[in-house]
């Protein structure tokens, strides 16, 4: 089978998957770890639990249970040895660096039986979760002459599709996993569709996706929400759509290397002075009426951890007093001058972004009436996330407006609350604002080695109440998220975490052939470098993980039926 350039596109999340086969590494051995005491298979709990005497030969264990029932689209069963495999290809054996975190911490494994599968970690591992996302099949991936079998690594899955047919620079076709072995769709419980055929597409433009859309010829898009776009769908008949809150969050940064806004006072005068309210009315409300504020800088409103941590209100009289009472001195220009420095700060966003050109304006006309200016820095995309800019101290910008891309576990953004770390300017490798507070750096490194969900969830939302409370930073709203399609087809529904709006495309039924339009353009230019939505929303139709992620943004058992964590008692 040729592999295209599109399906290179498709391809980037395995080629990262697979990058230690590459280093010639054709078959590669288990590494095994001795158990200090039997496990046991039965009665394994669905609930991850957690217990100091445990069978671990290490700081930290994870048992897996695979589904009796799980297997390959050839036939083969999922067995533990596909586990142990995956872990390998993700570890270069010379360096032992992972190419995804927390592999690199396994120091072993041991096979139980065929379908359990214990795994050892130097340390204890809070977000042990997101392991295993994809699991490779060992029997179709070792052995190769040469190279790797991308043709037989999507013809041979786990998830309710495989691969068909590739058509240069056209279409890429899925047809229906005959072995598909759950009996109901494992993420939503729904039972199995009647959808035997996925065709991507891929539009020149997002007017002939809508075109294509209103003539039957596509039968789901999942675009950014542009209000032309959203209006024009909402007129066509036949047409079923969504809107709901995306996994992009938007916010304002304070630099607290500012003399005067690092300075609580200051900030809350900023903070009691713009109204979040009217940055929304005036930016995503106008594609989404019901887009509400966002009042977390750890979680996102879809997910069942979120809480109200945000206390901001707007009130400019009291911002105005807050100046006075700190023997500010109003200039002949109206604006303020405080401790010697007039009140002046330059506000650092994205060149040709209308919803950050608004917000500017919205914010820059409401600092003004308490006596603030704000001067403009537009740049572009590249401009704004170089190192020089995005990590530059005061005299480079006092205040920043972009958005974050926020994940079902929060851990990859842990760096934001660290006082020291890699990033240019000292600070956590993602801590832009140079915010330092001990007791929030605490909090947030403690969940790394917290097991228990509620503990985690705990120490995460306790650190942002202090984390917002000390207006750290500004958080306004999730932009939203887009779906379309035609209404003869059930099933879809939007879901903003790794599991894709694909998440539950098993139970996807009313049409025998789907079309689907892959729209390239990336929705957010942002540092973390958001994973093409292109290639994920193919692979979750073809692979299964140890776990999915549902809408609400929780992990849920796929190829596994329970997984047992132990802390050792040493």
């Amino acid at each position: 089978m040729e592999i295209s350039r599109r399906l290179s596109l498709v391809l980037i999340v395995l080629s990262l998957v697979l990058a230690a086969c590459t280093q010639g590494q054709a078959d590669l051995t288990t590494t095994s770890a001795t158990s200090t005491a039997p496990v046991t298979t039965t009665a394994a709990p669905p609930v991850t639990a957690t217990t100091e005497e445990a069978p671990c030969p290490d700081a930290f264990c994870v048992v897996y249970h695979i589904r009796p029932e799980a297997i390959w689209s050839d036939g083969t069963p999922v067995t533990a040895s596909d586990f142990v495999y995956t872990q390998e290809v993700l570890v270069d054996p010379l360096s032992g660096a992972a190419v995804a975190d927390g592999y690199d911490l396994i120091t072993g494994s041991e096979i139980i039986d065929e379908k359990t599968v214990l795994f050892a970690f130097s340390e204890v591992y809070g977000p042990w979760q997101t392991l295993f996302e994809v699991v490779l099949p060992r029997h179709v991936l070792t052995g190769a002459d040469s190279g790797i079998p991308f043709g037989r690594a999507l013809t041979t899955t786990s998830g309710p599709f495989v691969l068909q047919e590739v058509i240069e620079d056209d279409r890429i076709i899925l047809s229906r996993n005959p072995r598909y072995w759950p009996v109901n769709d494992p993420l939503s419980g729904a039972p199995l569709g009647d959808v035997d055929e996925i065709q991507f597409v891929f539009p020149d433009s997002g007017r002939e996706m809508l075109r294509d859309l209103e003539d039957g010829e596509i039968d789901l898009i999942n675009p950014r929400p542009l209000g032309w776009m959203v209006d024009e769908v909402g007129d066509m008949e036949g047409v079923t759509f969504d809107l709901a809150p995306g996994p992009f969050w938007e916010h304002i940064d304070f630099n607290h290397d500012d003399p005067l806004l690092s300075q609580k006072w200051v900030r809350e005068a900023i903070s009691l002075a713009i109204d979040r309210e009217a940055l929304l009315d005036g930016t995503v409300r106008t594609v989404d009426p019901e887009a509400s504020l966002l009042d977390s800088s750890i979680w996102m409103a879809n997910s069942l951890n979120y809480q109200s941590n945000f206390a901001g209100v707007y009130d400019p009289e009291t911002a105005e007093r807050i100046l006075v009472d700190n023997f500010c001195e109003l200039g002949d220009d109206d604006i303020y001058s405080c401790q010697g420095r007039r009140m002046s700060f330059v506000w650092a966003t994205t060149l040709g972004d209308e919803f950050r050109e608004t917000q500017f304006e919205l914010a820059q006309e409401s600092l003004a009436a308490i006596g603030v200016d704000l001067v403009g820095d537009f740049m572009t995309p590249s401009g704004l996330f170089s190192s020089e800019v995005f990590f530059g101290g005061p005299e480079v910008w006092q205040i920043i407006n972009f958005s974050w891309k926020a994940a079902s576990d929060p851990y990859l953004a842990n760096s934001r609350y660290f006082c020291e770390g890699v990033a240019p300017n000292g600070f956590g490798a993602l801590n832009v604002n140079r915010y330092c507070n001990r007791e929030v750096d605490s909090l947030v490194r403690s969940t790394d080695s917290q097991v228990d969900q509620v503990e985690r969830t705990r120490s995460y939302n306790d650190a942002d109440v202090a984390y917002l409370e000390d207006l750290a930073m500004i958080p306004l709203y999730q932009k939203p998220a887009f779906m379309a399609w035609n209404a003869e087809l059930t099933g879809p529904e939007i879901n903003i975490s790794r599991s894709t709006d694909m998440w539950n495309v098993a139970a996807w039924s009313g049409k025998e052939i789907v079309v689907i339009a892959l729209d390239s353009e990336p929705e957010s230019l942002n540092p973390i470098g958001p994973r093409d939505t292109s290639t994920a929303l193919v692979l979750a139709a073809l692979f299964s993980g140890a776990f999915g992620i549902d809408p609400t943004l929780e992990f849920q058992p796929v190829l596994i039926e329970s997984a047992e964590t132990f802390v050792s008692g040493s």
